[in-house]
């Protein structure tokens, strides 16, 4: 009897002493944590972009939630808008020695300058951001085009505050302009 159980207690103590090596023999972990990180980096400037679409650049106020996310201490100053349609964020950002590289695609309305108002125009514009790792905090170093990026209703928004605010009857007008300009536009890009 003992003979017939000898294989197989042989065969479960083989089986159990190679389970008990695989699961203590490391396991390569650097792609999938190369991927993790591509994925949180993607994610990060996603947040920015949202921020800056609803319009967090254009206010002291909305500021405070976009200043962790990136290295300049204070908003940049910018002479023009960025009003965008929509805008997308390429997956798998190259990375160099914990800098990423990270393409966001913008579909432009029209630029608002400060000085000369709106100006239509549906274009495509595509802005490289680029996020550096340190000691797994992300941060925004630097970027391509640092103009405001909102939503056209963020825009209409912003305009409408700005025109009821200001007692110049040039800026008014120019705002006016603006609003007129902006409504006319269909809201999808995609209209002709």
């Amino acid at each position: 009897m003992l003979r017939r159980f000898l294989p197989v207690l042989a065969f479960v103590v083989g089986s159990s002493c190679f389970l008990v090596a695989q699961s203590t023999m490391p396991v390569p972990l650097g792609h999938t944590e190369q991927d993790t990180k591509s994925a949180d980096v993607r994610e990060f400037v996603s947040k920015y972009c949202r921020l800056d679409y609803e319009g967090d650049r254009l206010d002291g106020k909305g500021w405070a939630k976009i200043q962790p996310l990136v290295a300049w201490r204070s908003n940049p100053e910018y002479a023009e808008i960025n009003v965008i349609a929509r805008y997308t964020v390429d997956t798998d950002p190259p990375s160099n020695k914990g800098k990423f590289a990270v393409t966001v695609h913008y579909r432009l309305l029209g630029s608002y300058n400060l000085a000369t108002g709106y100006v239509p125009e549906i274009a495509d514009q595509t802005v490289e951001y680029t996020v550096t790792d340190t000691n797994g905090d992300l941060q925004i170093t630097d970027t391509e085009n640092n103009l405001p990026h909102p939503s056209r209703a963020t825009m209409l928004k912003w305009l409408n505050e700005k025109l009821n605010a200001t007692p110049d009857e040039k800026a008014k007008s120019r705002y006016q302009e603006a609003l007129r300009q902006l409504q006319a536009q269909p809201a999808s890009p995609f209209a002709k």
